[in-house]
């Protein structure tokens, strides 16, 4: 009951403490990995509405421009040279902390996946430290090709194909498109940032959504010329992909208080 109660507490928005002009706090967006409402765990097999079993080994992306806005509308734009992470579930980064945020209270984010244009027409010296971290956990082709947004990778079976295949979903802009997109979402709790306080936006982040989501995509229909591995990097269904990923991203809840739940 005490446990309870403390939770409660934790997540109410009725806490109106009043807010210290001049002063800031902390934001933790912490991104729960799942499939189709069950818990990613790497290896397991999940089979999504397009009739394929999926054994995801890899789930990376990336997270950045984050904006938080207030009930009436004002914006508080995270600074850009400060605003990418990169979101593993096997390199078990799980979080993006964004420090210095005005205190206030908070009803909705934006956030991006992906890697803009803007950005990423600086050059490379501009942002070398975060091509680095990104080349790191495989989320980069070459410079000249740039990032890639989400990779996503495992094995598959599926009627036509009973034995395992390899697939590959690297989702990126390239010269014809820009798959960069930018997702803003409601806080089911208003997000109290205060100095000497953290609040905490839990996400719900669903990988089905990537191939099963608005647009079906079959691994299937997507193999090379051997018959080995269903790689998909380019082309018309990277721009499905980036549609898709609109619905990937929920927010679940909203933590206020001292030091992080996570």
């Amino acid at each position: 009951m005490i446990a309870f109660a403390s939770c409660l507490t934790a997540c109410s928005s009725d806490d109106s403490s009043p807010v210290a002009e001049g002063t800031s706090g902390e934001v933790e967006l912490y991104f729960d990995n799942g499939v189709a409402g069950d818990a990613l765990l790497l290896g397991s097999s999940y089979t999504n509405g397009n009739g394929e079993s999926l054994a995801i080994n890899r789930l990376n992306y990336i997270v950045s421009n984050m904006v938080l806005i207030k009930a009436d509308g004002s914006e508080y734009v995270y600074p850009k040279e400060e605003s990418y992470f990169v979101i593993s579930a096997e390199g078990n980064l799980k979080s993006a902390m964004l420090e210095n945020i005005p205190a206030g209270d908070y009803t909705k984010i934006r956030l991006g996946l992906g890697v803009d244009k803007q950005r990423y027409l600086q050059g490379e010296t501009a942002q070398q430290s975060f091509w680095d971290l990104a080349a790191g956990y495989e989320m980069t082709w070459t410079w000249s090709t740039g990032y890639k947004f989400i990779n996503f990778e495992g094995t598959f079976t599926s009627a036509q194909y009973p034995q395992e295949k390899i697939f590959q979903v690297h989702q990126g802009s390239n010269t014809s498109t820009d798959n960069y997109r930018e997702i803003t979402l409601s806080l089911p709790t208003t997000a109290r940032v205060r100095q000497g306080e953290l609040a905490s936006i839990h996400f719900k982040v669903d990988a089905n959504a990537i191939l099963d989501g608005i647009n079906k995509i079959k691994l299937g229909e997507n193999m090379n010329q051997a018959g080995t591995a269903s790689s998909i990097m380019g082309g018309e269904n990277l721009i499905k992909i980036a549609e898709n990923t609109l619905q990937m991203f929920a927010v679940d809840h909203v933590h206020n208080g001292a030091g992080s739940p996570h």
